[in-house]
């Protein structure tokens, strides 16, 4: 059966010669060029066991006519036919949970309860044939390795760009959270780097920069974990920090970045005034003096549940997400939410025994309900952000400004600036800003 299946760029490296497998450096191997694959992880199921003992990578080519590899029968069937043929498996002793692009046209697997790295290599004994082999020894440390995710794309442009920088993935554990892991090229290793020491039942995770990671776990919720790699203790080193919680309602099975709406042709911002970009969102955009609220968004990731949702989670810059956060807080006092039901409640984190309310998100459903309330009460919901006055300060997701320098923040990476108008805010500006949210999903 299979298990996982993902669409990438890999590259196709020269096979390595006896003395490269001696000093094992993986800077002898050179890749020959960069190809389109479907690699699919799959699991033999046998009714006496409880979980896999056999499964294979299997690397699937799909081209037209006799493009690369494959040959067609007649000039028609070059033409008009699409072939699709095995060019590479590789059998391992567990099933393969879950296949990652990774740097250097290289990909991860997660089998069983290790974590291994593979690459494609032309075969010696057969010119034109394509082999599969895990290289190194993998990451031991888990209970079962449910998913891999790295911030690599199937887009092999970004593979290369990204070769020098660290090369680093996250390891959702079925039981055990989520683990950093970094792999060495120089000497094929993949470390363990750190850990969140929580106990949540991964149902998937995603990478949104180099040290901000999201899971979502069985019992409904989202969490959002920091690394912090230059804390001056390695005990705070090794730990990934809890920033985010919040209760979904749903089970989510599956998160990949992306968005729902099509992408702007300003490289500086959207088609609404709201500043996007590749990276982290910035607050040191300049402001329109016209308007007091600009909306910053940074990572953008999509996910599916198991009951059919299709839902967007922006990452926000610092002030935006103080704006919006403040918005949050003055509906909840103001608006008479239906059937009495509330909604901190509903959002506030749930699992076994533990319960608090939810922080580091913003519920955008009930932000974007701002809209369909009448004029006295956006004036009322207006009135009280201003006497909370906190819209104006930087807020990192747990209601506060002031923060390490050493640490990221939790939705962008620089410092941000005091608001330039410091006149109370209206009705108008409020609009302004959720209708831009309302446009960016």
């Amino acid at each position: 059966m299979i298990l996982s299946i993902e669409s990438v760029s890999l590259s196709i490296n020269s096979p390595p010669s006896e003395s490269d497998s001696k000093s094992k450096s993986r800077d002898s191997v050179s890749p020959l060029d960069y190809r389109p694959f479907i690699v699919m992880g799959t699991a033999y199921a046998y009714p006496d066991e409880d979980e896999p003992s056999q499964g294979r990578v299997i690397v699937v080519e799909c081209n037209s006519g006799a493009t690369g590899n494959l040959k067609a029968d007649t000039e028609e069937d070059q033409m008009l036919h699409r072939h699709v043929r095995q060019v590479a498996d590789l059998p391992l002793m567990g099933g393969i949970y879950s296949t990652a692009p990774f740097y250097s046209g290289n990909i991860l697997v997660t089998c069983g309860s290790k974590t291994l790295l593979c690459q494609l290599f032309a075969s010696v004994v057969e010119p034109g044939e394509l082999v599969l082999n895990n290289m190194g020894s993998g990451h031991h440390g888990h209970l079962i390795s449910l998913v891999v995710k790295s911030l690599v794309s199937s887009d092999k442009s970004l593979s290369k760009r990204q070769e020098k920088k660290k090369q680093l993935a996250i390891v959702g554990d079925l039981m055990r959270s989520i683990a950093l892991v970094e792999y060495y090229p120089k000497h094929q290793v993949i470390q363990e780097l750190a850990r969140d020491f929580n106990s949540n039942y991964c149902t998937e995770i995603a990478m949104l920069t180099n040290n901000i990671y999201m899971g979502s776990e069985g019992y409904n919720n989202l969490f959002v974990l920091q690394y912090n790699p230059h804390a001056t203790t390695e005990q705070a080193r090794v730990r990934l920090n809890t920033v985010g919680h919040y209760h979904l309602g749903e089970m989510t099975n599956k998160m990949m970045g992306g968005s729902l709406i099509m992408p702007s042709n300003n490289a500086s911002g959207s088609s609404t005034g709201a500043t996007t970009t590749g990276k982290v969102a910035s607050d040191k955009a300049s402001y329109d003096s016209s308007r007091k609220i600009n909306i910053t968004i940074g990572s953008q990731t999509l996910y599916g549940t198991v009951d059919g949702t299709i839902g967007s989670i922006l990452g926000l810059g610092g002030k935006t997400f103080a704006f919006l956060n403040a918005l949050q807080r003055a509906m909840d006092a103001i608006v008479r939410p239906v059937g009495d039901l509330s909604r901190g409640h509903y959002r506030a984190w749930e699992q076994d025994q533990k319960k608090h309310a939810s922080c580091g998100f913003v519920d955008g459903d009930w932000i974007e309900t701002f809209l369909d309330l009448n004029q006295p009460t956006m004036e009322r919901v207006v009135m009280e952000m201003n006497k909370d006055m906190r819209w104006r300060i930087r807020d990192d997701g747990k209601g506060f400004s002031i923060r390490d320098e050493s640490q990221q923040n939790l939705m962008d990476t620089e410092d941000g600036m005091a608001f330039s108008n410091a006149s109370a805010l209206t009705v108008e500006d409020v609009l302004c800003a959720v209708e831009e949210m309302s446009m960016l999903h």
